[in-house]
């Protein structure tokens, strides 16, 4: 099932060009919007600067400190930016979500109605149910804490070396996994919601929650499938990026296009796995509704005549 989901998720998104193309230019103009006014304080101070020839590549960090030394005003300025500008992009993703899940559960193709109008009209319910989701992302994250418990409990407050390293990792991937647990259950409570046209969205999340740990092979085996795959295509792209750092045209342009071909991968993945999930959830949920149910019999009355 996960496999076939996969598959149906991978083709979906490719059959949905125009909505791959709206999740894409999203991405590129708010990240246009947080790095230009960046770029060009950067670019007037390196014109009085003569580490201005080390920009191409990798930003130094003896020029970031330079930098920010004779702009200390600029300190406060760019902290806001970069606090508001990625708060308000992950709701215009929140409100495109609602498009993407209303044209992927429609099985119909894409329809620019359904698409802005699905945003449209689960744009209010998605927020609601993100913050009602809040306690169980509290709940999911403290789960890292479990080993800092045991460590103390065996080791004392003092532990060897060896130990803090080795638990350092652990209560990484505790982290890790806390987070993609949350994002599964405010995936399947949102595809609930649309689905079902759900408006009461404590029941969705709770039918999330339920889904994502009913069927955790599935669910998480879908989403580590395609997450892997962004790892490791960051694992290529970042040697292949750090090796362009010629000061020259063709070398900036080069990696401006790598760059926009690594972010319009990620959107890919993104809506593959919306893609994924909703046909997940709509085979497993049938599935489970056609299982026969018990009989609410006694088994030693059945087969008596009334």
């Amino acid at each position: 099932m996960m496999i076939q989901s996969l598959k149906s998720g991978l083709a979906q998104m490719w059959t949905n060009k125009s909505m791959l193309f709206i999740f894409y230019f999203a991405n590129l103009l708010f990240g246009l919007v947080l790095m230009l006014p960046f770029r060009a304080a950067v670019a007037d101070f390196a014109g009085h600067s003569l580490m201005g020839t080390k920009l191409a590549g990798r930003l130094p960090m003896d020029f970031l400190f330079e930098f920010f030394k004779n702009n200390g005003n600029l300190g406060g300025i760019y902290a806001s930016l970069f606090m508001v500008v990625p708060a308000i992009y992950w709701l215009v993703l929140l409100f495109l979500s609602g498009g993407a899940f209303s044209v992927f559960a429609s099985s119909s193709g894409w329809s620019s109605s359904d698409f802005w109008g699905g945003g449209a009209k689960y744009f209010g319910r998605f927020f609601r149910l993100f913050l009602m989701s809040l306690p169980v992302f509290g709940i999911l994250f403290c789960l890292q804490f479990v080993e800092t418990g045991v460590q103390r409990l065996f080791f004392g407050s003092d532990p060897y070396q060896n130990i803090t390293y080795w638990g350092s990792w652990i209560r990484f991937g505790l982290r890790t996994i806390s987070i993609l647990m949350f994002a599964l259950v405010f995936d399947y409570a949102r595809i609930h919601a649309v689905v079902n046209n759900e408006r009461k969205m404590r029941v969705s999340l709770w039918q999330g929650i339920k889904f994502a740990f009913g069927n955790l092979g599935a669910a998480f085996g879908l989403s580590f499938i395609l997450f892997l795959a962004g790892a490791l295509v960051l694992a290529v792209y970042n040697p292949i990026a750090n090796t362009l750092s010629a000061p020259n045209a063709f070398v900036i342009l080069t990696l401006f296009l790598l760059q926009q071909a690594y972010m319009f991968f990620r959107m890919m993945l993104r809506l593959a796995l919306f893609s994924g999930q909703v046909d997940l959830f709509k085979n497993l949920s049938a599935a489970e509704s056609a299982a026969p149910q018990p009989s609410s019999e006694h088994p030693g009355l059945q087969g008596l005549p009334a």
